[in-house]
């Protein structure tokens, strides 16, 4: 089965979620090219939900689970950054408690790296396999 009839297969509420990661992760792609990060953070910081928004809790696995099958299948290259800041912003826009988190690891060719993930309630959503190898050295909201 090819991908086209894998998603006009799917539930609606999942086209939904596949669509709006979609034009996340572009408009975060976009943003973090052309403003500094700190910008794109602030801008999206403590976005209040509209009423009535807060979503079930079974939506945030399947808001990480819209991100990174995006991100897979986009012909453009979705960092874990990218990735992290649609989830962040996917998740707050439901009322969940999300929180974007930067850390570093030492090591590598470079002598260190950097990743993005995204928890709720200390679980991670989005990037959260990586994030055991890197220590927390920011998260926002700030806490």
């Amino acid at each position: 089965m090819n991908r086209w009839r894998k998603f006009v297969a799917l539930p609606a509420s999942d086209m939904r979620l596949l669509f709006e990661a979609a034009l996340l992760l572009l408009l975060a792609r976009v943003e973090l090219a052309i403003l500094p990060f700190a910008k794109v953070v602030a801008t999206h910081a403590g976005q209040t939900p509209s009423v009535g928004a807060l979503g079930a809790v079974e939506q945030i696995p399947r808001v990480g689970w819209a991100v990174e099958t995006t991100a897979r299948l986009s012909p453009l290259p979705l960092t874990c950054l990218p990735q992290a800041l649609a989830a962040w912003w996917m998740l707050q826009s439901r009322g969940h408690p999300a929180r974007l988190m930067y850390g570093v690891s030492k090591g590598g060719e470079t002598g260190f790296s950097a990743h993005a993930w995204v928890e709720v309630d200390g679980i991670a959503v989005v990037g959260g396999m990586a994030a055991r190898e890197f220590t927390v050295l920011t998260s926002f909201p700030e806490g």
